[in-house]
């Protein structure tokens, strides 16, 4: 394992041993020292978020000097991100999730008391992920339809490629839009791969194909193989269930997508 990988590790493990006693000054650093380990694991936008976090926590810390620094650090980071082709896909999932925060939202499924975590994903972020969604298919329904006008009249244009995926949110991202479940469901993907709660959120996408179902991705170890699971809108609790005891490696699964089948109650 590399050495931002070890300390994502480490970073991750503080977070749950703080998170534990409630203690925020130690919340405060131990999320900053992730923010920077994502960061040097080339897992930028989410490194933006814990930043983000970071910077929160240490102001509730009373820790202003890590608050500034983070912040500085946040900002620089999403502005650096916003400029390359790599990360622009993720940004509007991580955006709406910083907004929502900062507009009050729940906290971040892996600090704050648990007993004040709500089960479900907060309603902010459900509400600005579906905006986003509906406007991403809102303009491609639109420029389709321009396209389709245009070749009626005779006019050649080149071919249009098709978006995979109107929102993505990646890893620590995809833990906030969908909450606990996620903190759950990477915890027992990380015992099962012999990984960390930490570098199994790595490998968990969140998507959704334009005017489609989200879908929730595995990237499979040493591989480009990916897993993909169609989450219904209305996931109920023997469906989160199912899915948290799915081996996405099984030969099985492997690489293919599944969907919940209510008479079996598998995901098939």
């Amino acid at each position: 394992m590399t050495d931002a990988g070890n300390a994502i590790d480490a970073a991750t493990q503080a977070i749950l041993t703080a998170d534990a006693s409630d203690d925020q000054a130690t919340q405060a650093q131990a999320l900053h020292h992730l923010a920077v380990a994502l960061k040097g694991d080339d897992r930028l936008d989410e490194s933006v978020l814990v930043f983000h976090l970071a910077t929160r926590a240490a102001q509730a810390a009373n820790m202003p000097d890590l608050a500034a620094e983070a912040g500085d650090a946040r900002t620089e980071l999403r502005q650096f991100i916003s400029q390359g082709w790599r990360y622009q896909d993720n940004l509007p999932a991580l955006d709406v999730v910083l907004r929502a925060h900062d507009e009050g939202a729940t906290s971040f499924a892996l600090i704050g008391p648990r007993t004040e975590r709500s089960r479900e994903p907060d309603s902010r972020i459900h509400l600005g992920m579906q905006q986003h969604t509906e406007a991403a298919t809102r303009e491609r329904n639109h420029e389709l339809q321009r396209r389709a006008e245009e070749e009626r009249k005779g006019i050649f244009i080149d071919r249009m490629e098709s978006p995979p995926y109107a929102e993505l949110a990646v890893g620590f991202i995809a833990l906030k839009v969908l909450g606990p479940f996620i903190e759950t469901f990477a915890t027992k993907l990380g015992e099962q791969l012999g990984e960390s709660v930490g570098r199994a959120l790595g490998r968990i996408q969140l998507f959704r194909l334009a005017g489609g179902r989200r879908r929730l991705g595995v990237r499979v170890p040493d591989s480009r193989v990916l897993t993909r699971v169609e989450l219904p809108e209305d996931l109920t609790e023997e469906a989160r269930l199912a899915l948290i005891d799915l081996d996405p490696t099984a030969e099985e699964v492997r690489g293919r997508l599944l969907r919940w089948d209510e008479t079996s109650k598998t995901w098939k």
